[in-house]
């Protein structure tokens, strides 16, 4: 078992009720110092992401959720507004299949010219793929 310090046992047992990190730190007794500014720090402790994923998983087991019956549920919607003639509904299913692939953010790869010498400029091409 993951070992949490009360603090953090604390913080996830809240977080998983709230979903709010700062709200969550409240709960669990962190001073608002922390809450305003090491917040993230707790999120990205290793212990706690391990747990939070943990309790993520059995939360989607339990409810029996994957990306594939998420992604099914959404073409069903997509395609009944596509049905009734109703584009908007139809536009934010695709949204949210595209937002569950992780389509909705461009990836950037930078490609820098290297052959340039320190006193010549350098080329930096940004390529969205």
């Amino acid at each position: 078992m993951i070992e949490l310090t009360e603090k953090q046992r604390k913080f996830v047992e809240a977080y998983v009720q709230c979903g709010v990190a700062s709200e969550a730190a409240r709960k669990a007794g962190y001073s608002e110092r922390v809450v305003h500014s090491n917040t993230g720090k707790i999120m990205n402790s290793p212990a706690v992401k391990k747990v939070l994923a943990q309790l993520r998983a059995e939360a989607m087991a339990k409810a029996e959720i994957s990306l594939i019956s998420l992604l099914e549920e959404l073409e069903e919607a997509r395609l009944l507004a596509l049905e009734n003639k109703s584009p908007a509904p139809a536009v934010s299913a695709s949204m949210g299949k595209a937002k569950l692939l992780g389509l909705d953010k461009p990836k950037e790869e930078k490609i820098v010219d290297d052959d340039k010498t320190d006193d010549e400029p350098k080329q930096v091409l940004v390529k969205f793929v």
